[in-house]
């Protein structure tokens, strides 16, 4: 009987012990208690736990709790230099994975826009004709998609800017409709011609901000696990005494 009811009580106390990201008491090992958050909020895996740390955006989420405020404390830091090597390898890894997702996806958009255009061109070989002799084959349309594909960001990008420059106008004046249509199409042809370059520019600059924020963030997360923060489970009087030694330096500070 009194085998049995310890069991009851480890099984009830596993069970009271819930994630309070993913809302799961699985792999009770990886439990902890990193703050001053209470009741159901009091648990965190910690796997969850470097996961939120990685992807809070500021980084302010990687020190301390969102809920409480609390500033972890880091239990230890690794300084295992096979270690070390292996997180800047997976984190490498892992740069390399997005460049080359981002590029497939790229890629792919190029081929179905080329693929559309031999369809398209399939009887008139009208593409065929702005090329030269040299280039031959799927090449031709293969080149064609990116150019279209850059001309089609830079006119998006030239019809935001054009937007954009109407809304902050103040002028209230009737408008002249003489010559619109003519104003529309150099609109377009204008849009058209700067539209390679502002695609190009602002191709790579999506580019290096989608690259910043992987890298930023896939380092973030090996930093997650390289600095270990500290469990205050079942040493609440512990967490108390840092809570009170933060208080009082804040004090001393003011």
């Amino acid at each position: 009987m009194l085998l049995e009811s310890g069991q009851n009580s480890t099984t009830a106390n596993s069970q009271s012990k819930q994630c309070r990201i993913c809302l799961d008491d699985d792999n009770p090992n990886d439990i902890i208690s990193p703050c001053l958050c209470s009741g159901g909020s009091a648990y965190i895996h910690r796997k969850c736990l470097n996961e939120w740390r990685s992807e809070n955006a500021g980084g302010r989420g990687f020190k301390y709790c969102d809920v409480c405020k609390f500033e972890y404390i880091v239990e230890s830091v690794s300084s295992d230099a096979k270690a070390e090597r292996e997180r800047l390898l997976k984190y490498y890894v892992f740069v390399i994975r997005d460049s080359t997702a981002i590029i497939l996806l790229v890629q792919f958009v190029i081929l179905v826009l080329a693929f559309l255009l031999k369809f398209m061109d399939r009887k008139s070989g009208n593409v065929k004709d702005l090329f030269p002799e040299l280039i031959k084959g799927f090449m031709v349309y293969y080149l064609s998609a990116v150019i279209l594909l850059l001309a089609i960001v830079g006119l998006i990008t030239m019809i935001i800017f054009f937007c954009a420059s109407l809304s902050r106008s103040s002028s209230t004046g009737n408008c002249n409709t003489n010559g619109m249509c003519g104003s529309v199409v150099a609109f377009i042809i204008v849009c058209a011609l700067v539209g390679l370059i502002v695609g190009v520019v602002a191709s790579v600059i999506l580019l290096k901000k989608l690259m910043k924020h992987h890298a930023s963030q896939l380092w973030l997360r090996q930093e997650a696990e390289k600095y270990i923060i500290k469990d205050f489970q079942d040493r609440r009087s512990e967490l108390e005494q840092y809570k009170k030694k933060t208080n009082t330096d804040n004090t001393n500070e003011t």
